[in-house]
């Protein structure tokens, strides 16, 4: 199994998790919508669940983003450099990146360990206040941490394989061009 294939099935995967989850909060968000303006009441899970979703879409979708360049750069550097010593520049950058990557995804799960055994506050009053039911049956906040750390941790990996990558066209004599296809890219008018 080549690189590329595994990059291939990464996007796949990735891609149809995140639409099923922006399904899932276009979904609840709109019964919540429905149910308080059309029903006059409301469902009190739904805006807790809505923001842990599009806590773990935004963390999760932030290598795609990357790898399709739309994370916001700054390149004023980069375009003043040589070809070569730009394409360092962009080595060292992502390795720097990756490293700040590696802190969060250390702390983040350290966090989640420190406080994630506490329940989901909605959920709790849902479950166990409203219903009755044992603590056990509420989902811990630990879901909802994990997400920094997870998001992190796949764009860290996908920071250092382009580093691996820029660091073998250094090798073979390649320059930033190889990177754009040509030209450094431009930003949008």
């Amino acid at each position: 199994m080549t690189f590329e294939t595994v990059l291939r099935v990464y996007r796949t995967t990735m891609k149809a998790l995140l639409v099923a989850l922006i399904a899932v909060l276009l979904g609840v968000m709109t019964l919540q919508i429905v149910m308080r303006y059309g029903f006059n009441g409301s469902l009190i899970w739904a805006e807790e669940l809505c923001r842990y979703l599009l806590i773990w879409v935004s963390l999760l979708a932030g290598s795609l983003a990357y790898e399709r360049g739309e994370i916001a750069a700054v390149t004023l550097l980069r375009d003043a450099l040589p070809r070569r010593g730009a394409l360092c520049l962009a080595t060292l950058a992502n390795l720097a990146a990756a490293v700040l990557c590696g802190v969060l995804v250390h702390y983040g799960l350290r966090y989640a360990a420190l406080v994630g055994a506490q329940p989901i506050p909605a959920l709790r009053f849902l479950f166990q206040d409203s219903f009755g039911w044992a603590a056990w049956t509420v989902p811990p906040v630990y879901w909802v941490y994990v997400a920094l750390p997870l998001g992190m941790g796949l764009l860290g990996l996908r920071l250092l394989l382009d580093a691996g990558r820029y660091g073998l066209l250094l090798k073979r004599g390649g320059s930033v061009d190889d990177l754009y296809g040509g030209a450094p890219a431009e930003l949008p008018e």
